[in-house]
């Protein structure tokens, strides 16, 4: 949350790391899953979130295509206009 509504390049660093490691975490437990199922049970990032619409799959996705919109990227001083 403070990387989203902090401007800074630090603060963009922070929620793109967080929100690649979420999504990252997600593939893996979904896909153990779908190998697996014993082993990971009813979690929210079973089958990827189908029990959730998809929403932990769908929201670091989104996280991160806003954080790399050009737009967003000025924003924070990424990248010059």
């Amino acid at each position: 949350t403070i990387g989203f509504a902090v401007q800074e390049k630090w603060a963009w660093r922070i929620s793109v790391i967080a929100l690649a490691l979420e999504m990252a975490l997600v593939l893996f437990v979904g896909t153990l899953s779908i190998m697996i199922p014993d082993t990971i049970g009813r979690t929210v990032w079973r089958y990827y979130g189908i029990d959730y619409a998809f929403f932990p799959f769908i929201q670091p996705l989104l996280g991160l295509i806003w954080l790399f919109h050009p737009k967003t990227l000025v924003a924070y001083g990424i990248r010059k206009q």
